[in-house]
């Protein structure tokens, strides 16, 4: 059994970091056929196929997405999943000796990917992005636990800190304004000094200088992730005052539960995780296979674990997550992402407040890195999200020319922006590196080929062979995007035959784009369903293992019905009426 040890956090992030492993769930081969050519024009054709999959879509100076490239799915599970990725891995998509975007040919063995390219989170649901994870360890100093400390409120210490919007207004209902993030400009002065000396022994002097002067914004949370987008940022302020208001449901009923921290720790925990199943889970994936993966237990996910623990035995961390996983399925979610969103009275319907809508620019920007909030270093009321219109409870199409409540399908096209992302690759000099950081396809491209991933069909056929799925691999991948010509014939002309030894990562979005969009095919299905049940399952104390439900739980809604629905959850923690 692996013992785990902590480490201080890295970077600007508070939650300490455990590394883990990943590992390949089809089993390194010595099978040409099941993989991409190793060539320089393999890498150049995984360019143009990235280049092809913005340019599917609307226009830079669109102001808005037609209604074809909307889903059924409300927009809230495209940043959900952003804040669950978040929870499993960290620093897997930066560049290192082990694995770059930029010298993606030739590609790393498998066997130095296994034996070095390591995760700096251990793989649970534990809300470490949250509540800061558990500062024991080597190199676990006390200003690490200072600032972890620094994260529950100075006096209420049983709750979390929390932030406040400022002016302008106005907020987009009749909540209060407690809804930012805790950020460092509203700390006491032993917490800010501890982040600094964390930062400063493990950052440039330039880096240090950059995070220094911006460290009023910064928000205080143990992934500083969930602050680069605005509706993370809020996603992630509905836990901590989930958590909070727990405290004070523990404190004002007699349920028997302490009104303490270690209470509502274990409450938003263990809501959180059931959530993830019949919330998030049933909504991206096809509910039947997430049934037989929980019925099954997820046994084939710990087959694969159990074969990586054989081969890597002189040099596991443990708790490896599936690079098939990590590297291509789960980034099914950068296809949701919209352009435009319908954020709130202010930045979206009816249209009479500050801009029509919310662009995904400035969701970025509205963030502590983003800029836009230097000047009070605080969240304006104005840009308080409005749930009712990311959940799914108040619907609303693009028959009026404005952003539809729904993310994009889940498909084989990327929105605009996401070929010119305006928070990466701005330290580059050189302009074919800035563009190559700043266009998400082709990174997500080379970074699978880097890494050796076996094609789509080459891991279909796997499962289906060992009985995980039941559908057959996709022999033709052009066969199902008969509605794009020019992508169908330039898979069908590339010299690595892309059309019948597809990358995983597009192969997924196209199995998905097959099925309507709506929800990923039977393989991305199963790997991301597999990978999420059986992390939880691994897990003693999560939801599932401890076969919980929300009717045990002692907290309840104003008409004492059970926390059942995220829409519930949002209410319970008032960030929504």
């Amino acid at each position: 059994m692996r013992i785990r040890v902590a480490a201080p956090p890295a970077g600007t992030d508070i939650a300490v970091d455990e590394q883990a492993d990943f590992g390949y769930l089809v089993p390194p081969l010595d099978a040409p056929e099941h993989y991409l050519p190793e060539t320089a024009e393999t890498l150049g054709e995984l360019d143009e196929l990235g280049n092809l999959m913005i340019d599917a879509v609307e226009p830079e100076d669109a102001t808005d997405e037609t209604s074809a490239a909307d889903s059924t799915m409300p927009p809230v599970l495209t940043y959900w999943g952003q804040f669950l990725d978040h929870e499993l891995t960290a620093r897997t998509d930066r560049e290192s000796i082990i694995t770059s975007v930029v010298n993606a040919h030739p590609p790393v063995s498998s066997s130095t990917v296994e034996s070095q390219f390591r995760n700096a989170r251990t793989p649970r649901f534990d809300l470490d992005s949250v509540y800061g994870g558990s500062p024991i360890g080597p190199g676990v100093t006390a200003d690490v636990v200072t600032v972890i400390s620094g994260m529950r409120h100075p006096t209420h210490v049983n709750k979390m800190r929390v932030g406040t919007a400022v002016d302008p207004g106005p907020l987009p209902d009749s909540l209060d304004e407690h809804r930012d993030l805790p950020r460092y400009v509203q700390i006491q002065a032993s917490v800010r000094d501890a982040a600094l000396r964390l930062a400063q022994a493990s950052m440039s002097q330039e880096e240090f200088e950059r995070f220094s002067s911006e460290l009023g914004q910064r928000a205080l949370i143990g992934d500083t992730r969930n602050d680069e987008n605005l509706v993370v940022a809020q996603f992630h302020l509905s836990f901590l005052r989930f958590h909070n208001k727990a405290v004070d449901f523990l404190a004002s009923y007699k349920t028997g539960w302490l009104p303490d921290f270690a209470s509502a720790q274990m409450l938003t925990r263990l809501h959180y995780q059931w959530l993830i199943i019949e919330g998030y889970l049933k909504g991206v994936c096809d509910p039947t296979v997430v049934d037989r993966v929980v019925q099954d237990r997820a046994s084939h996910f710990f087959r694969f674990r159990a074969e990586f623990d054989a081969r890597r035995q002189n040099t596991r961390l443990g708790n490896a997550l599936p690079l098939e996983f990590s590297v291509a399925a789960y980034r099914f979610g950068h296809s949701m992402v919209r352009a435009f969103y319908d954020y709130n009275k202010n930045f979206g319907r009816p249209g009479s407040g500050i801009l029509p809508n919310a662009t995904l620019n400035l969701l970025f920007g509205f963030t502590g890195g983003g800029g836009n909030i230097a000047g009070d270093k605080k969240l304006p009321k104005n840009w308080v999200i409005d749930w009712t219109r990311f959940i799914g409870v108040a619907p609303h199409d693009s028959s009026d020319g404005q952003p539809a409540r729904v993310a994009r399908k889940i498909d084989t096209d990327l929105a605009p922006s996401l070929g010119k992302m305006i928070k990466e690759g701005n330290d580059e000099a050189d302009v074919q590196l800035k563009a190559l950081f700043k266009h998400l396809a082709r990174r997500n491209l080379r970074r699978g080929y880097n890494l050796r991933l076996a094609t789509g069909q080459a891991v279909h056929q796997y499962l289906q062979q060992h009985g995980a799925v039941e559908t057959g691999p996709i022999t033709d991948v052009s066969t199902i995007i008969n509605a794009k010509p020019s992508l169908r014939e330039f898979l069908r002309n590339t010299q690595s035959k892309m059309h019948q030894r597809t990358p995983l990562w597009f192969y997924l979005l196209a199995e998905a784009e097959a099925g309507g969009g709506n929800r990923l095919g039977e393989l991305g299905s199963w790997l991301v369903a597999s990978t999420f049940i059986g992390v939880l399952l691994a897990d003693p104390d999560s939801a599932l293992s401890r076969g919980f439900a929300p009717s045990q739980s002692p907290l309840r809604m104003p008409d004492n019905s059970e926390i059942d629905s995220l829409a519930k959850w949002m209410s319970f923690a008032r960030v929504m009426p």
